[in-house]
């Protein structure tokens, strides 16, 4: 049996990135969220819900994931780990200029540190597995097609994705004689609460309804439309499959074509 550790396992793209791979034969998932309760909600849905563990930690805080995943209750003893997705994130605007509101070392701590210290706290693991014969290991990093191009009002968003995938080149070029492959994917709007609240919040902000918004930036993608939570999951599968072993290093692009660079 072996482990898929995902972080931002309780909503949007990491929720169904646990259904996708809950059914999957020798497999156990370590699912990882800032709040039980959506955790609790997800396990239920879950194909060999008794296989998998929840865990409500802070990626933001290192110690909280090294801890979590020396714990012998984790079981990677036992079941190695063999692939993480790094998806756990955090989206809205900061203000410098109100710095009460300023949620800049919030959001880098989040999205760019959290991420690091997930990898950073995997790659014993995924070492160990090494040793136990293990050939195929991934890691893969949630960054965004904002880290392509920016936007008013979302400097620490889009510099935490864009450090992303810097953090992604450097790690590959370290770790992928070891057979740790780790890649990036850039998403853009996904149809998650996550875009639900930042589409709301633009409406606020411009005075207008939320369908209206909603409409305005569906007609900003090529294809007219968001991606869904499923479609982003059918990605990191694939990565997570074993099907290639020359993809590392990269930003993989899946954003109804926001960016075509």
């Amino acid at each position: 049996m072996h482990t898929i550790l995902i972080t931002g396992a309780g909503t949007g793209i990491g929720a169904a990135t646990a259904r996708k791979l809950s059914g999957l034969q020798n497999s156990r998932l370590i699912l990882v969220g800032r709040r039980i309760s959506p955790l609790e909600k997800l396990l239920e849905t879950l194909e060999n819900k008794e296989r998998h563990r929840i865990y409500s930690i802070d990626i933001s805080d290192p110690n909280s994931i090294k801890q979590l995943l020396s714990d012998p209750a984790s079981g990677l003893n036992e079941h190695p780990l063999v692939n993480v997705f790094a998806n756990a994130g955090i989206g809205g605007p900061n203000n410098f200029s109100h710095n009460e509101n300023d949620r800049w070392s919030e959001i880098i701590n989040t999205n760019l540190s959290g991420t690091y210290n997930t990898c950073m706290a995997s790659i014993p693991w995924l070492q160990k597995a090494t040793l136990a014969g293990i050939l195929n290991k991934n890691i893969v990093i949630t960054s965004s097609c904002l880290a392509r191009f920016g936007v008013p009002h979302q400097s620490a968003y889009v510099a935490s994705k864009t450090g992303l995938l810097g953090l992604v080149r450097s790690l590959a070029t370290e770790y992928s004689r070891e057979g740790i492959l780790i890649n990036a994917i850039n998403p853009g709007w996904v149809d998650t609460d996550m875009a639900r609240s930042s589409i709301q919040a633009m409406a606020d902000g411009a005075g207008v309804d939320y369908n209206v918004m909603l409409q305005d930036q569906k007609d900003l993608v090529p294809t007219g439309q968001f991606s869904s939570p499923g479609e982003i999951a059918e990605l990191v599968a694939f990565l997570f499959s074993g099907a290639q072993r020359s993809i590392t290093g990269q930003a993989i692009d899946i954003n109804g074509g926001s960016w075509m660079g």
